[in-house]
């Protein structure tokens, strides 16, 4: 049968088991509600059957929600949970690797919305508080939920929306279950096929009042990633060489180019394992703990190209936009001393992840009598990337002249003595620069406690009052292990080829029309070779770490009450939740002191001072009342209508008084750092949705919502000018970087002259805006057919208006704001399950900053098809296979301008086959 309905009542509880990868809490949003009815467990089997089960979670919810079932046990829809959210209307998600990592929400990003797993918030690996779905396994998720008001019963902090992942627990089966699955999934690019494996065992003994569940899981892929992309397009820049003098002004011109091959090997593993006891009709204990370990080995080879406009030897340009569509640069025509340009082989492992997460967790559900509810939860849980000092950055490279095109659908860029299978000769190779560490080691702790209530009087209009107290800690560490060698900076040095294996390389399925044959070689070579010559990287901590903690208390009062208007049941639910946020921040930092050449014209290198420790807090407190009503004006129709505040606090690295000074470029000083004086972000927010449901498992829904959000953060980048007082070190290079009038000609200037000299950075940081409204609408179609066909249908539109008060000066816009489409298409009967799933986003606006100069990353429209099959060969067995981005779509992204190409990335296409068993 489809659909097995099991009810446990009392004794049925939430408990743990995150599908080898998160922890897990037995107080689920769904159940906050109506806390103390027994819990009706509906086991889904079938795409119409979990269908059918998220259609009445919508329908008796008091919020505006959406809802996914797995279609049973272990069989979660799609390969990852992110890529089945996307699946709900007004939710789009960002990829890393092809898989889908952050969900956005209505717009707002991953940083704006709440994920918890059975109702409780997991530390992540992010610098900020977003939640990166690619640590969790989707083998044993039974169930998601998308909140888009919110009641004061749930937890503060998303303005989006508030994710509920909800996981298998032993009291949901009676007896023993077990379910296992293994596949192969063949990636297009590297051309790879990789094995998954996962197991869940549950089994309920001793009358039914104990029950133990074990799920593990590993899952491994070997992949390439094609990608091409530059650091950024540097605009108001004179074009110009020294035989032709200046050939443009106020012109765009990007950074760089790099021709990128990312191959990775990623491995997940994980382990989860929930006890469950009934003592009595009344309580139930759950006891849960879990670790999990996500790696990705990244080694990347790439093909670099570095621009200056004062080497230019020939160049076309867009008039309406000042963009340079085509441009060489040349040996030899350096105007202000850039010196010449030179074809680079990069050798990296920047792209790694080292993350590992373990949590555990006591929960405590008591029936005190019976009109009285207590619900108790204890959980920490933490987690860590843990790559400071690890990552290296080599770079080789080949004096030599070359040619950027943006003019065709790829821009390309030719170097001299490249293609037709040809090489220039590997003895022109020249050492040039080294790093280790450059990635950061992100920890972050949580600590939550939680004690709900809920009273049912005995009351024809009181439903229900509910009251609690929440108490979280965190910890949020970040710190950089890093060592630069730039003694061979300049290319002045040949290369070891023999001792760092220099040979040619081929990549597999590249852009077409770029070149895909160029060197590569040996980088944990090249860094023990370093040794060996007297020049080690030797990575030490850097001063710029920091330690966030952040304490919240929140206490609530939430009501609900029925009436009837005529023959229509109306439900409202009224309450408030006061939160109190005590933030105290400590960092470690080093100042700058001086900016000195290299041996490379176009490479300086920063001097710091000593340590110093800052330490700095604040506190605030909101209050957050909300409205949510519900009227059934048929059985069919449902009429919601809800209005509530809601808040975002800053992220952890956004609180960060330290700053991060990047490596230094002639003409191009760049930093970026934190603003612990952050408020919150608020906002004021109404919903309206009508809800259809007609037939046996139909569904039109449309909603409208409006969001007005103060104190709006966005990362703006300015100047900052910092004055350097150990010039006396270094009297052989007094000039200012930026300012060569500050240059003195005296070498035996004393410590008042070389002293006091200043350089102007340009730094990033988060700052406070005015005011974004958001508005926008969802509509969705859900219809099944008798003959076994059906189809989901759903869009979202959403617009913004910003208020910039009287600082007209200041540069805003929104985020990850964009419109997104789905459409799919199912076809079942007995024992064949296949579908068709096309997920479209529209265009949006990546980043209001790119981190290096000030201007914007864009992401073009993108939209990808997946496909899936499954055939039940017995009761047992299950064969199944999964298509993932079929049509090999690429993610574009670009500048200001749309001719201003900042990435274009390729991830290939994925196909999946297994076998799965239920026993």
């Amino acid at each position: 049968m489809n659909k097995t309905l099991l009810t446990f009542g009392k004794r049925t509880s939430v408990a743990i088991a995150v599908a080898g990868a998160l922890l897990s809490s037995n107080q689920v949003i769904a159940q906050q509600e109506s806390a103390s009815d027994p819990v009706e467990v509906i086991l889904v089997s079938g795409i119409r059957s979990s269908l059918k089960a998220s259609m009445q979670d919508k329908k008796s919810s008091n919020l505006v929600s959406d809802g996914i079932k797995a279609e049973d046990l272990g069989k979660f829809p799609d390969l990852n949970v992110a890529e089945s959210l996307q699946r709900i209307t007004g939710v789009s998600i960002d990829r890393s690797g092809g898989e889908g990592q952050a969900v956005t929400i209505r717009g707002f990003g991953p940083q704006f919305n709440t994920v918890l797993v059975n109702g409780r918030q997991i530390a992540t690996d992010s610098a900020g508080r977003e939640f990166n779905f690619d640590v969790l396994a989707s083998d044993q998720i039974v169930g998601a939920d998308v909140y888009k008001s919110t009641s004061a019963t749930m937890q503060e902090g998303g303005i989006g929306g508030t994710i509920s992942l909800i996981t298998a627990k032993p009291f949901d089966y009676e007896g023993f279950k077990a379910v296992a699955s293994v596949k192969g999934m063949y990636e297009s690019l590297s051309e790879k096929t990789s094995p998954s494996v996962s197991a869940l065992v549950s089994n309920t003994f001793n009358d039914d009042t104990m029950g133990v569940l074990l799920a593990v899981s590993h899952q491994k892929r070997d992949i390439q990633i094609n990608q091409i992309s530059t650091a950024g397009w540097r605009g108001g820049q004179t074009i110009q060489n020294n035989r032709d003098g200046v050939l443009f002004s106020n012109a765009y011109i990007p950074r760089n180019w790099d021709q990128i091959v990312d191959n990775q090997e990623r491995t997940r593993t994980n382990a989860s394992l929930v006890f469950q006891y009934a003592p009595s009709d009344d309580i139930t204990i759950s006891l849960d703990g879990f670790v999990s370990k996500f790696e990705v080995d990244s080694v990347v080879t790439d093909l670099a190209s570095w621009f200056e406009p004062d080497r230019v030897g020939s160049a076309t340009i867009d008039p309406a936009t000042g963009t340079l569509l085509t441009f060489s640069q040349d040996i030899g025509l350096d105007a202000q001393g850039s010196g010449d340009p030179a074809s680079d082989f990069v050798s990296t492992t920047r792209n790694s992840r080292d993350v590992t997460n373990d949590g555990f967790g006591l929960n405590v559900e008591w029936d005190i009598n019976d009109s009285l509810k207590a619900e108790f939860d204890l959980s920490t849980s933490s987690a860590e990337n843990d790559r400071a000092g690890k990552d290296r950055f080599n770079v080789v490279g080949i004096i030599n002249s070359y040619e950027f095109d943006g003019t065709g659908s790829v821009p390309t860029v030719q170097h001299d003595g490249f293609g037709g299978g040809s090489l220039p000769d590997a003895s022109l190779s020249r050492l040039h620069y080294n790093e280790k560490g450059n990635v950061r080691t992100e920890q972050d702790e949580i600590t939550e406690f939680k004690a709900d209530f809920t009273y049912r009087p005995d009351s024809d209009v009181l439903d229900s009052a509910k009251f609690g107290i929440y108490r979280q800690e965190r910890e949020k560490n970040s710190f950089q292990i890093f060592g630069g060698q730039c003694a061979f900076c300049g290319y002045d040095t040949p290369a070891p080829n023999d001792v760092i294996n220099f040979r040619p390389f081929t990549a597999n399925n590249f852009f077409p029309g770029l070149i895909d044959t160029f060197y590569t070689y040996d980088g944990d070579a090249m860094v023990d070779y370093l040794a060996s010559t007297g020049n080690p990287i030797v990575p030490t901590l850097q001063n710029n770490r920091y330690t966030i903690n952040e304490d919240i208390t929140s206490l609530y009062m939430d009501f609900t009450f029925i009436y009837d208007i005529g023959d229509m049941p109306l439900s409202v639910n009224v309450g408030a939740r006061y939160a109190q946020t005590d933030i105290a921040v400590s960092a470690v930092q080093s100042f700058l002191s001086d900016v000195i050449p290299t041996t490379d014209a176009t490479l300086f290198q920063n001097v710091f001072g000593p340590a110093t420790d800052i330490l700095q807090g604040g506190s605030y407190a909101n209050l957050l009342p909300s409205v949510n009503t519900k009227l059934q004006v048929t059985d069919e129709m449902i009429v919601r209508f809800s209005v509530y505040d809601s808040l975002t606090r800053p992220t952890m690295n956004q609180l960060s008084p330290a700053t991060t000074f990047n490596e230094p470029r002639r003409q191009n000083l760049t930093a970026s750092g934190g603003n612990p004086t952050l408020k919150p972000f608020q906002s004021d927010n109404w919903d309206i949705s009508f809800e259809y449901y007609y037939g046996d498992a139909n569904l039109f829904t449309f909603a409208f919502f409006n969001k007005e959000v103060d104190n709006f953060i966005t990362r703006l980048t300015g100047p900052e000018t910092y004055t350097l007082n150990d010039r006396l070190t270094t009297p052989n290079n007094r000039c200012s970087v930026t300012n060569t009038a500050l240059c003195s000609s005296d070498a035996t200037a004393g410590a008042d002259e070389l002293n006091g000299l200043t350089e102007l950075y340009t730094v990033t940081r988060p700052q406070n805006g005015d005011a974004a409204t958001v508005t926008g609408y969802e509509i969705g179609l859900t219809h099944l057919f008798d003959n076994g066909f059906g189809f989901q249908a759903n869009a979202t539109i959403v617009d913004s208006n910003v208020s910039l008060g009287s600082d007209t000066t200041q540069s805003f816009a929104l985020e990850g704001l964009g419109d997104s489409q789905n459409l799919v298409v199912f076809y079942e009967n007995d024992q064949i399950q296949a579908r068709i799933a096309y997920n479209n986003r529209e265009g949006f606006l990546r980043a209001i900053d790119n981190g290096f100069n000030g201007e914007p990353i864009n992401t073009e429209t993108f939209g990808q098809w997946d496909v899936s099959a499954s055939y039940d060969i017995d009761e047992t067995f299950t064969v199944f296979f999964e298509g993932i981005n079929i049509t090999e779509e690429e993610l574009v992204q670009t500048g200001r301008f749309a001719n201003q190409t900042y990435s274009i990335e390729d991830n290939g296409r994925r196909f999946a086959l297994g076998v799965r068993a239920v026993f």
